[in-house]
């Protein structure tokens, strides 16, 4: 882990500790020659191995509360817009925000100061060729892994004492007190319970923020640093480059899935008309199958009924010349064959009766010139 440089910003000067020195060195309004000045605290230290982290006092910061509709498209744009109408200063401003989504809207906490008085000191030191972490408002200094997970308070002392209320790591509201108030105030007014206070006396029932500043600040939120001064992330950028590749990546997989189907499916359609003319014949043999099929099974229906294709041709020679057959029945039940037809003569026919079996002559009638007759033979 990179050890930290903190500089302090407050109306009274600057003042710079460490996490490798124990004494903290001040430097009163005017400040001058910052750069040079903290390159002789850090040394030995490299720069390059040392995160400088600037905080700015509350007292030299505007602080506002807002609510913006919940359809507001572009929250930092639309605050941009509205950033000379809230901040009290003339000229160009840093400023950081938080957003905390509800039901009504979203609750903006806006920090702005001043470019004026804080970005002379940010040239001074990175002329010395140190590089700035970031540059935030001092209570951020205490925003640590302690106070996570709790709603919780802060009481900054000065000439007009303010409270800050913070839910886990997002700050809520800051409350500006006329005198410093007594943990039982707060307590009643706010119920807030866990309060801390720098340098809390013993039995104020303020708890001590010392321990807050005794681990590392988690900074994440309200960088007022310009962004020309900021470091490039390069874990985002590592994060950012694995999402794009893992996304080329699945583009390419299903890319890839997507020829192999087409490829299959190609040669399915291949395979299909090679195989479609023999399709065809197959059904056109089956058709064939069904037909003969059906010829055969009409064939066996008929069982051991006589000889019809014999009996046919014994009519055909016992009928007299000039006569010929209309129409043939047979009864299932008794057997009998009714034969009805046309003839020329029904007196050769009648004599010829006689050849067919057991035939008798049931109706004759005249039709067209001709002889109809119906003749029945009793069961073959």
């Amino acid at each position: 882990m990179k050890e930290r440089v903190e500089i302090l910003i407050r109306q009274d000067g600057v003042h710079i500790s460490s996490s490798f020195k124990q004494e903290v060195e001040f430097i009163a309004q005017p400040v001058t020659e910052l750069g040079s000045r903290l390159a002789r605290y850090c040394q030995p230290k490299s720069q390059a191995g040392l995160d400088v982290l600037f905080y700015i006092a509350e007292d030299l910061l505007f602080f506002k509360k807002f609510t913006l509709p919940l359809k507001t498209a572009d929250l930092k744009e639309a605050i941009g817009y509205q950033l000379d109408m809230f901040a009290p200063f003339d000229g160009k401003m840093l400023h950081s925000f938080t957003a905390i989504r509800d039901k009504q809207g979203y609750n903006i906490c806006l920090y702005a100061a001043s470019e004026e008085t804080i970005v002379p000191l940010l040239e001074e030191v990175t002329a010395q060729g140190f590089q700035l972490a970031g540059l935030f408002p001092e209570s951020q200094r205490y925003v640590t892994r302690l106070s996570k997970k709790m709603e919780w308070a802060l009481l900054m002392p000065g000439r007009f004492p303010k409270l800050l209320l913070f839910s886990d790591k997002k700050i809520k509201d800051r409350l500006l007190c006329y005198n410093e108030p007594s943990m039982e105030e707060l307590t009643d007014r706010k119920g807030i319970e866990v309060i801390y206070k720098p340098a809390a006396e013993e039995g104020s029932g303020f708890q001590d923020a010392g321990r807050l500043l005794a681990e590392k600040a988690l900074h994440k939120e309200l960088n007022l640093l310009p962004p020309s001064y900021r470091r490039p992330d390069y874990l985002r950028y590592a994060l950012i480059g694995l999402c794009l590749l893992n996304v080329v990546a699945l583009i390419a997989a299903g890319a890839l899935k997507e020829y192999n189907v087409l490829t299959v499916l190609k040669k399915v359609d291949t395979e299909i008309a090679t195989l479609r003319p023999n399709v065809k014949e197959v059904e056109k043999l089956r058709v064939e199958e069904k037909q003969l099929a059906d010829t055969i099974g009409r064939v066996e229906a008929i069982g051991e009924n006589f000889d019809i294709i014999r009996f046919l041709e014994k009519a055909t020679k016992s009928l007299p010349e000039n006569s010929y057959l209309d129409q043939i029945r047979m009864d299932d039940k008794t057997g009998d064959i009714q034969l009805q037809g046309y003839t020329e003569d029904i007196g050769a026919l009648t004599a010829k009766l006689d050849a067919l079996g057991n035939a008798k002559l049931k109706s004759t009638s005249r039709r067209k010139n001709q002889t109809y007759f119906h003749v029945e033979i009793s069961g073959q």
